[in-house]
């Protein structure tokens, strides 16, 4: 080889190796979301790039997020940087980095900028392992002109279930004279398991032991709470049946004068213009309780750059993440003095009692998760539909579910 080849070639390789310098570092950022949220993470992956010089962000959005999350990390190829529910830190954890190690060494972080229940949501056996992204409790949401209307007074501290239901009863109408009401007092979700912890935590019950060896879901406290739920729809005839509901949108049609759901209906509510409405915490029994769900950033273990990652999924959640996520009116924001700002409790948009969201955190709840949670929630949903259809009794459905979920429980995850 001559002087000339040899130049053309060490020219070449030194070209190779300044384009792979070029290329720095590719984090991969799986999440999900509606258009606008789409829009927010493009303007955050880029504001992160500007600030970050040499990493850059490959976006991946998921709808079916779950199956998608599985698939990648079952075939080797897991996203550096996630959303995870804290119901799923449990199961995930093995996959996960600790991110106690760069809490401690990062002077800039300071754990009482946010809610405590939070961070308590993505501790595991004394690790921890997400910055949280947002929140949400159950709340009460009403229609105030259908309770003028009905000369109620609107939904409070003070409202029991028995206040609730008789209140319910006085706003379900049959505005047709055909015999069935055409407007209902409340709706409330039964299709998933979260929804069902602020009737059965309010009346001293519980689904799992304290230890979460044991399924407990026929204690009399439980079985009801779960029995009222069902008896407002069937023997009160204040909710709506399946069948009545039909695929609609009872509440912003104003054909429920109350719902139960969680701040990501706002924006959607928001949109209403025939009607005003307005947020309460939900009735009590023996106690207040409401459910809390929670969504953080972590990070793959298998990631290649772990100090990157966390770069990323600080900065996601950071003040500037906090501030376009309480815009959006879709989740509460993690940081405290973000969700206490106008940016949150928005003085100039509905709801005018958006401190009720705040307040939760003195008497709100994460699930009990464990590492069969998304499991054991679906052989509860799954069983629980008879009672919500009128099929069964919640006393014999939970009797029926208990050794199911304990079996589940017994397992090696």
């Amino acid at each position: 080889m001559n002087k000339a080849h040899l130049f053309i070639l060490i020219f070449i390789l030194l070209l190779g190796c300044a384009k792979k310098e070029k290329q720095g570092i590719e984090l991969s950022l799986l999440y999900w979301g509606d258009a606008e949220e789409i829009k927010i993470m493009d303007r955050m992956a880029e504001a992160f790039e500007e600030e970050n010089p040499g990493i850059s962000v490959k976006l991946i959005h998921a709808n079916n997020y779950q199956d998608k999350l599985q698939v990648m990390i079952g075939g080797g190829i897991p996203p550096d940087v996630f959303y995870l529910e804290a119901v799923d830190i449990p199961a995930y954890a093995n996959t996960l980095v600790d991110i106690n190690p760069f809490l401690n060494d990062d002077t800039l972080w300071n754990s009482g900028d946010y809610f405590k229940v939070l961070l308590e949501g993505f501790e595991y056996k004394g690790k921890f392992y997400g910055f949280p992204k947002d929140w949400t409790p159950l709340v009460l949401y009403y229609n105030k002109d259908l309770f003028d209307e009905s000369g109620i007074p609107y939904p409070d501290e003070s409202w029991d279930w028995q206040i609730l239901l008789g209140a319910a009863q006085s706003l379900t109408k049959d505005l047709n004279g055909d015999g069935e009401p055409e407007q209902f007092g409340i709706y409330f979700h039964t299709s998933w398991i979260f929804p069902l912890f602020p009737w059965i935590w309010s009346n001293g019950g519980r689904i799992l032991s304290e230890d979460r060896k044991k399924c407990v879901i026929d204690a009399p406290e439980t079985v009801e709470a779960l029995q009222f739920l069902a008896d407002m729809r069937w023997k009160y005839g204040v909710a709506p049946t399946p069948a009545q509901i039909a695929q609609r949108d009872l509440f912003t049609t104003g054909k429920v004068a109350m719902i139960i759901t969680g701040r990501w209906r706002v924006p959607i509510f928001r949109t209403i213009e025939d009607f005003v409405w307005d947020v309460a915490p939900i009735p009590k029994n023996k106690c207040r309780a409401t459910s809390i769900a929670t969504v953080a950033f972590v990070i793959s273990a298998q990631c290649k750059y772990p100090k990157e990652a966390y770069m990323l999924a600080k900065f996601l959640s950071s003040e500037e993440g906090n501030r376009i996520i309480a815009k959006m009116g879709l989740g509460v924001p993690s940081i405290k003095s973000i969700a206490y700002s106008e940016d949150f409790l928005t003085p100039d948009k509905p709801p005018d009692n958006g401190e009720v969201f705040l307040k939760t955190v003195k008497y709100g709840r994460l699930e009990p998760t464990v590492p069969q949670w998304r499991e054991m929630a679906n052989i509860i949903s799954t069983e629980l539909d008879q009672v919500w259809l009128n099929h069964k009794s919640a006393e014999e459905v939970c009797r029926e579910i208990v050794p199911k979920v304990n079996k589940l429980l017994e397992e090696e995850m």
